[in-house]
């Protein structure tokens, strides 16, 4: 059977010693949150997906913007490898999940709130996977480069699958025909020099209820190749930085 993965999106992020940072966790020594039995400093329900562009939920879904959580430490220029949890289909649509991935950092200072997101990476489908089906083949992982330039200082970065699936079949209550956004973030710390400061956008507001640009056969691998993920573009000094 066709699996697609972010049916939940507990991230993960790996630290070099092999041990596990997990969202939203502090350890019982309050050592930067690593530990192999971690302490939920909230309650999550990553299965379920934000149904509303509009909704306040489109920000970080779950996590909570006061919460003390240890970030996770990594210098500009170097990956964050995150891990989601495995999990099949939609649970709204019963459909695999089929979709793009877009990432985006913001300083924790603006707590989420305001023109503060910029997107670091987005990526959709080479014609034969899509981003949400690459994160599956490579066991549930991807990683994500955090730009060289960007300023020293601690974000949240935020994860956000769209899955697109539902589309694809009228049998479904018209609710479910709409675009289904997997999210969640994690507090990271950035070290470095960097002096780019990417102009950021409102979240919620990176998308809106016209734009046609969701609707796609998932399984057209001419129509997956040519799709352009929705939202706010990469600046491209992020892109151009060496």
């Amino acid at each position: 059977m066709l699996v697609s993965i972010i049916g939940t999106i507990l991230l993960l992020a790996r630290a070099g010693s092999g041990q596990t940072y997990i969202l939203g966790v502090t350890d019982s020594t309050g050592k930067n949150g690593y530990n192999h039995e971690p302490m939920f400093s909230h309650l999550l329900r990553p299965d379920i997906p934000v149904m509303d562009m509009y909704s306040t939920h489109m920000t970080c879904r779950t996590l909570d913007m006061n919460d003390k959580v240890k970030p996770f430490v990594v210098a500009a220029g170097e990956v964050v490898p995150l891990t989601y949890e495995k999990k099949d289909v939609s649970p709204i649509s019963g459909q695999p999940i089929k979709g793009p991935c877009s990432f985006y950092l913001s300083n924790t200072t603006a707590k989420g709130k305001g023109a503060v997101w910029f997107p670091i990476e987005k990526t959709g489908s080479d014609g034969t996977l899509w981003c949400s089906e690459l994160i599956k083949k490579n066991g549930y992982t991807h990683g994500v480069k955090i730009p060289k330039d960007i300023p020293a200082g601690t974000y949240y970065l935020r994860s956000e699958i769209i899955d697109l699936s539902a589309y694809l079949d009228n049998k479904y209550e018209d609710f479910t025909r709409e675009p289904q956004f997997y999210i969640d973030c994690l507090a990271i710390t950035v070290t470095g020099s960097g002096k780019v400061a990417p102009k950021g956008s409102k979240i919620p507001g990176i998308y809106n209820n016209a734009e046609s640009k969701f609707l796609i056969n998932v399984d057209s691998a001419t129509d997956s190749k040519k799709f352009t993920i929705p939202g706010p573009a990469i600046d491209p000094l992020l892109i151009t930085a060496p």
